[in-house]
Order: C-alpha cells, then structure tokens, then sequence
C-alpha cells in the first residue's frame, strides 16, 4: 500500500497557503479601492464576521485584467456557486462542519491511497475544502477574487481552493475511470 505522507503534507501545505496568500494578496494589495491595507497576520487573524470585514476593510474595485477575465470581491456565503447563500444562521456552522469533516476525511483516504496520483487527488480536495472552513471560520463567507466570462456570461467567481477543489476531483474520475479499472483488470 502507497503511503506517501511527505507528498501529502507538502501539497496540503502547499496549497493551503498559496491560498490564503493569494487571498491577502488580491484582496489587500491589488481590489482595496481606499483604506489602509491589512498585513497578512491580521488577515489570517481568526473570528471576524463578514460585516466587519467589510465595514472596517474599505471598498474594494474590480479590475479587468483581459477581455475574459477580471480581478473582482466576491464574499461567497453559500456552497459552491453561491449555493444555499440564503439559508439562514444555521447554514454556517452546518458549512464548517461538513467541511472540517470531509476534509480530515479525505485527508485519511489520502494516507490509504494506492498510488501517488489517487492520493494526490484526495489531497488537493481536502486542501481546498480546509481552506474555505478556515475562511468561513473567519469571515462566515468565502473570498473568491477569480471571475472568467465569455459574451457577457460569467462563470461564478472562485478561488484558488475551489481551483485545487476541481483539479483533486478531476484527478480522481480520471483515476477511477482509467487507472483504477486497469488495475482491476488486470487482477481478473
């Protein structure tokens, strides 16, 4: 059985921080509009609502980067693609929850993987999923900042946990569906 636990706790910490980094970046340093910008310690400072996010922290701006694509504040207080946003107060704490769980979770699936690209594959979902709690944690809402369009249509803004989020589960179908079965296969 392949248990690759440095892999595991380098790309979790990996992308765990580029995505806070990348979040205190964007937000901070390139949307803030006026205000005096945060340090990253205040940042990833625990236990501060959403509105005093944005009540304390100043406008921010969206910013066109290219045709398709723009630099934009998106507080996400729902699942992914807004879902559930309107849910009530409970839906929070139902959210970290489930996050916390799935994530530690898939983290133990990881550690039991057969081969390195399964358990890379569960490693950057649990990645993902942790760091969108930590921000519900903090901010009881997602900062996503990403927003791509095409003819006016936008696809909903995300982050770089939702992109880690995506790439893990686009690992594992392609796991389950191609590499997986070849194994099984080959065992008949």
């Amino acid at each position: 059985m392949h248990r690759p636990y440095r892999m595991i706790s380098f790309t979790f910490l990996s992308v765990f921080i580029a995505d806070q980094l990348t979040k205190w970046w964007i937000f901070e340093r390139v949307l803030r509009a006026k205000g005096e910008a945060i340090g990253l310690g205040e940042w990833l400072m625990l236990f501060r609502p959403l509105s005093a996010t944005i009540e304390s922290y100043g406008d921010f701006k969206a910013i066109e980067v290219t045709s398709f694509f723009n630099l934009v504040t998106v507080w996400n207080t729902g699942i992914s693609f807004g879902v559930f946003q309107d849910a009530g107060d409970i839906m929070p704490y139902i959210l970290y929850a489930f996050g916390a769980v799935a994530g530690v979770a898939l983290l133990y699936m990881a550690s039991r993987a057969k081969t390195c690209m399964e358990g890379l594959a569960y490693t950057l979902i649990a990645a993902g999923a942790i760091g969108n709690v930590w921000d519900r944690i903090r901010f009881k809402a997602v900062a996503d900042f990403l927003d791509f369009h095409f003819a006016g249509y936008h696809w909903p803004a995300f982050n770089v946990a939702d992109a880690s989020i995506t790439l893990g589960a686009g690992l594992l179908i392609v796991y389950i569906v191609f590499l997986d079965k070849e194994e099984k296969d080959g065992i008949s």
